[in-house]
């Protein structure tokens, strides 16, 4: 019988955010595109070589272990990696813009992760193969928890969370698919969380509570059911999800994306408020308020310019849409701070 004794010190696999950190500064095809520009015990911040693109990755743990990732950039060429970290992982990653094949040889897994999704990490996954193409636009981020953090989960038992990642959990086997969609307002606090500078201490405790919240929200306890549509229908509703996301700058009218998934008008307006706690035009609307967020912060567009850019020429029903989905007037971004995230 195997021991229940815990391993030593000098047997356990390195924590995750070492591991992670070994692989971008050590792997030969990473260290080609991607210059480190701070590495310390907890942080890891890259810039992709001018002469391979343009963006950059930055890695930073926090005091309780959790791990958060946070990648905006472009490649001129197509890549390629590959990793196998040592030890159970668990963890999201939530892709806001991009494509890229995921493959998992020992989980029988291939798949497209894309624009829209969260996906779910857990147990020994094995190797993790990634292929982007070549002037893709890859934009997301990734919460990573460690195993102590985990295990607590596991004692609370399987009804202290949602009934998806709580079957995870007590099942032990390794796993790694997509979720459900993203909530409108899940998706602006990712956003938002994109844009933090965690190089200052206020910034750091606040990038550490906006990712613990979207934790707790990817973990918290199923709400009373309300009725549960049938595959078919669900299937089409996070297809209707997956062309708003990708036509939000010119979206279909319901009638013409109620043809395209095969569902009736009536039940596509109910449908997607009851399975993603908003309405089609919501949707659409905090979709155009981010990318107006990140033309302001990101690219340093003023308000009347990533107002046009998103499809408003009122410059008040911009900032009133603003205010509802981010909680503050875009007028008053150039000023927080919240810059390039390194």
């Amino acid at each position: 019988m195997a021991s229940t004794n815990p391993a030593p010190a000098s047997s356990r696999p390195p924590q995750y955010f070492a591991q992670v950190a070994e692989h971008y500064t050590r792997k030969a095809s990473i260290r080609a595109r991607l210059r480190t520009r701070k590495h310390t015990d907890n942080r890891l911040c890259l810039d992709v070589d001018r002469a391979h693109g343009a963006g950059h990755v930055n890695i930073q743990k926090f005091r309780d272990g959790v791990t958060l990732g946070v990648a905006d950039y472009c490649l001129g060429s197509p890549l390629e990696d590959s990793h196998t970290l040592m030890g159970p992982q668990f963890g999201f990653n939530v892709m806001l813009r991009g494509r890229f094949e995921l493959v998992a040889p020992d989980l029988g897994l291939r798949d497209h992760v894309s624009s829209g999704q969260i996906w779910l990490r857990a147990g020994d996954l094995g190797e993790l193969r990634g292929l982007s193409a070549a002037r893709e636009r890859m934009r997301g981020l990734s919460i990573d928890v460690p195993p102590d953090m985990v295990e607590s989960w596991r004692e609370d038992g399987p009804r202290a969370i949602n009934a998806a990642i709580g079957g995870i959990l007590a099942g032990r086997c390794p796993v790694c698919r997509r979720i459900a969609g993203i909530d409108c307002r899940f998706l602006a606090k990712v956003e938002a969380l994109m844009s933090v500078d965690t190089g200052t201490p206020c910034g750091r405790l606040h990038a550490e509570s906006v990712a613990l919240d979207l934790l707790a929200e990817l973990l918290a306890p199923d709400a009373v059911p309300r009725g549960r549509p049938c595959h078919r229908k669900r299937v089409a509703l996070d297809e209707a999800m997956d062309i708003l996301h990708a036509e939000w700058v010119d979206p279909p009218t319901i009638a013409r994306l109620a043809r395209r998934i095969g569902l009736n008008e009536c039940y596509l307006k109910t449908g997607f408020r009851d399975r993603f706690g908003t309405t089609i035009a919501g949707y659409v609307r905090t979709l155009r308020m981010v990318e107006a967020r990140r033309l302001i912060e990101q690219e340093g567009h003023s308000v009347q310019q990533a107002a046009l850019s998103v499809g408003f020429s009122n410059p008040s029903h911009f900032s009133a849409a603003f205010r509802r989905i981010h909680g503050c007037n875009p007028s008053g971004l150039h000023c927080r701070g919240y810059t390039d995230s390194g």
